[in-house]
């Protein structure tokens, strides 16, 4: 962090570097895109209180590969204080443990007790002389002797459902682009969008995250931290499209031959 730099200051100054507008931080953040110019103007109410203010500059620090831990540092000396440690409760008496000291009384249960001993036993006496003798069939097991488990027969002709086997071949796969995108070392933020626009994958994915995207005919791939990201396509590894931290657009697509065909890389 720049010294004397505000917290909104060297998010923004970060972006900045980073090439990325407030709606890309905003996409991979899931943060909203008026909370995040507030931040970077050093205005904070939005946030909703100190924890979550630290928890937005967090997501923030990651996805520009900053250290989180000097901005909620300098976060919490000039907006905010350290988070505190949970406050327990003062213990207080409890008769069921404590005895009673001066000017106290211990919990007097005897009585009681007694009583709602003699209460539950008159009920469950009750119930032994009240349950119904049975319809004849002795339910007692006599020690030693052998016991039979009798289950209900079904009437005659018919015979207990059977799953029904499906013997529709499985569907191939559809002919298109298909791009596997491994992250490794670093985390990196991700957009991929089809030949229409339309959004397939946005999201920060951690060293070790991977995920498989498909398209009919064509996709776009932006990566900012082009150095750690992986990408296949069509089982062909194409491997890393820039350096670290670099923010590079790819575009992937089907040659005449049916293989994948790479457009020239995009970086800023």
């Amino acid at each position: 962090m720049r010294s004397g730099a505000g917290v909104g200051a060297a998010l923004a100054a970060a972006r900045g570097e980073r090439g990325m507008s407030v709606a890309e931080v905003s996409a991979g953040t899931r943060i909203r895109v008026t909370l995040i110019q507030q931040m970077e103007n050093e205005d904070f109410t939005g946030c909703g209180g100190p924890v979550y203010a630290r928890g937005h500059i967090r997501s923030i620090a990651r996805i520009l590969m900053l250290d989180p831990e000097p901005l909620i540092a300098e976060y919490d000396q000039t907006h905010g204080r350290p988070p505190e440690g949970p406050v327990l409760p003062p213990r207080g008496f409890d008769p069921l443990t404590t005895k009673g000291g001066p000017g106290r009384q211990g919990f007097r249960r005897g009585p009681a007790t007694v009583i709602s001993l003699l209460s539950v036993c008159l009920l469950v006496g009750l119930a032994i002389l009240l349950a119904p003798s049975g319809s004849g069939r002795s339910t007692d097991v006599v020690p030693g002797a052998a016991t039979t488990t009798v289950t209900p027969s079904l009437p005659a002709g018919t015979m207990p459902a059977q799953p029904a086997v499906s013997t529709r071949p499985p569907t191939a796969p559809a002919a298109g682009v298909s791009v596997l995108v491994a992250v490794r070392g670093d985390p990196s933020w991700l957009e991929v969008r089809d030949e229409s626009a339309r959004v397939l994958l946005q999201q920060i994915l951690q060293p070790g995250d991977s995920r498989t995207v498909t398209a009919a005919r064509s996709m776009e791939i932006k990566m900012g931290n082009a150095g750690a990201v992986d990408v296949s396509c069509n089982g062909r590894n194409l491997g890393p499209s820039g350096g670290p931290g670099q923010v590079v657009t790819v575009r992937l697509g089907i040659g005449a031959s049916g293989d994948c065909t790479v457009g020239n890389p995009t970086s800023r």
